[in-house]
């Protein structure tokens, strides 16, 4: 099955509620008597889902064959546990609810997790103590059983959440940062190439400004950063700079310069990538390919070199 993922429109809700009638008629034929009763998810709810951007179908051919919910922190009902705890009860996440599909449409929750982890890698989700399909599929997908949680009507669920330690890739223009975005890329910048390496120099520059710029996140930490700079900004030819890894020996600083190379191809059409490295830095660069073509000069009073890669 080809399945598409897009966010929910009103048209879409008469179709909705026939995949909630087919989730619920699932529900009662496995044994799940009591979940989804008294019209809920009605299409009020889902409205509401709608309203806060969080409302997602999956179609197969143009056709809607399943729905989810997936809104950011804080969800009310998660405000207390009971009988465990949270994983990681200091960061944001984001929550999955009303997962309902036609039980033809195969692979919908794998589907839903690559998407929601495409998002966030922290994310919870509950379900009712006899929906055992639900629960086979959230354990199965490394979700973490942290307790019990009520909802506002009192009905207990079994509350879920899973921390994805794969690093997410983020990738945008200097216009396309938001503001949190920004302080916190050129905060880091400061920390290590300013506080770290004791070098008084002008990290903010122009060139930021027609730069693309990446970053990896673990649980919304930032791991590491760099920029691709277009061709006459920061060097004559189109370059990398910028590069840190904030948690060393883990491979992220590979993995990001891995996507530099990939941006300076794809965005910018590169056939040689330059950059100005830290003499120190030189065996890492040259196992991604890349070749000294310079003397030692000192940059900001640190030893550089020159280093070129042809792609």
């Amino acid at each position: 099955m080809n399945k598409n993922v897009r966010e929910a429109r009103s048209t879409d809700v008469a179709e909705i509620m026939k995949v909630i009638d087919a989730a619920k008629r699932i529900m009662r034929q496995s044994g799940n008597m009591n979940q989804w009763g008294e019209g809920y998810p009605s299409e009020a709810v889902i409205i509401s889902d709608m309203e806060k951007h969080g409302s997602f179908v999956i179609e197969d051919a143009d056709r809607i064959v399943a729905y989810f919910a997936f809104l950011p922190s804080p969800e009310p009902t998660y405000s207390k546990i009971y009988n465990g705890k949270w994983i990681n009860d200091t960061l944001p996440y984001h929550v999955i609810h009303r997962i309902a599909s036609y039980p033809e449409a195969h692979g919908i929750f794998s589907t839903i997790m690559d998407f929601c982890f495409s998002h966030d890698s922290n994310i919870r989700i509950d379900t009712h103590k006899d929906n055992r399909i639900m629960q086979h599929n959230i354990e199965k997908h490394g979700f973490i059983n942290c307790g019990i949680i009520y909802l506002a009507n009192g009905d207990e669920r079994i509350a879920y959440q899973k921390l994805n330690d794969k690093p997410m890739l983020h990738k945008k223009s200097f216009q396309e940062l938001t503001n949190d975005e920004l302080y916190e890329l050129l905060r880091i910048r400061s920390e290590v190439f300013v506080v770290e390496q004791n070098c008084v120099y002008q990290d903010m520059d122009e060139d930021d400004k027609k730069s693309v710029h990446l970053w990896l996140t673990v649980a919304d930490k930032i791991v590491a950063l760099a920029r691709v700079c277009p061709a006459g900004t920061h060097m004559k030819e189109i370059s990398i700079g910028r590069v840190i890894t904030t948690e060393r020996c883990k491979g992220y600083g590979k993995q990001i310069m891995f996507h530099a190379i990939d941006t300076a191809k794809d965005h910018f059409g590169a056939k040689q990538i330059d950059i100005e490295a830290q003499k120190y830095a030189k065996g890492f660069y040259e196992n991604l390919g890349f070749r000294q073509s310079s003397d030692i000069f000192m940059l900001d009073g640190i030893p550089h070199i020159k280093m070129s890669l042809n792609v």
